[in-house]
């Protein structure tokens, strides 16, 4: 699973800057699938030893990121196209459980300013052209609905989906310009229907936003 994100005043630890340096460089697509890459590599650009190097392959392999060959170091994942499809799928299922949990009753303020706060990231994002920033932004608003659903499970559950959302996130705004400001739009319209606690409708915009989002 992705480490959890600290606080802004704790300085990332080596196995996070290891584990954010690789997943940036595998989402972006600058390390493509089926690209070997080895700790020795990797801990040499950080300027780090090779234990947190290893320990965050561990964890892009459980992410799904990355297959460990022993004594040779590390394959890039391919994510196939079935792989794609299941991934929505799961998505879909634990956000709408998750926006279902609130039985009705609008969000709390602090979770409707935090997901305008999200969506405003994404604006600067797509204005300044930074696609991981905005693909991380994307991931980071629809886990706060989840969040909101008060299910650690299934919090858990879509953590550990994180890296690899954000990969077909990236990969979708990479390749059509347009992509960006569809998502953005889809955005506000989760965010108005989500403070409004209206389940039903949360969850058809939710199918319809992930089927524009041209992931495939």
């Amino acid at each position: 699973m992705s480490p959890r994100r600290k606080s802004d005043d704790q300085a990332p630890s080596a196995v996070e800057r290891a584990f954010a340096a690789v997943s940036a460089a595998i989402i972006t697509g600058e390390t493509a699938p089926g690209a070997l890459i080895t700790e020795g590599e990797v801990a040499d650009e950080l300027g780090i030893s090779r234990t947190p190097v290893r320990e965050a392959f561990l964890q892009l392999q459980t992410c799904r990121l990355l297959t460990l060959f022993p004594k040779r170091g590390a394959i890039v994942a391919t994510v196939a196209d079935k792989e794609v499809a299941d991934l929505l799928a799961v998505r879909i299922m634990l956000e709408s459980s998750a926006i279902r949990a609130l039985d009705g009753n609008p969000l709390p303020d602090d979770v409707a300013h935090d997901l305008d706060d999200l969506v405003a990231q994404q604006v600067v994002a797509e204005h300044d052209g930074d696609l991981l920033a905005f693909s991380r932004a994307d991931f980071a608003f629809h886990s706060r609905v989840i969040r909101a659903g008060d299910n650690d499970v299934i919090e858990d559950l879509f953590t550990h989906l994180g890296p690899r959302l954000e990969l077909l996130t990236h990969r979708a705004v990479r390749r059509d310009a347009t992509s960006p400001a569809r998502l953005l739009a889809d955005h506000r319209v989760l965010a108005t229907l989500a403070r409004a606690g209206d389940a039903q409708a949360y969850e058809a915009a939710l199918r319809a936003h992930v089927q524009r989002g041209n992931y495939g």
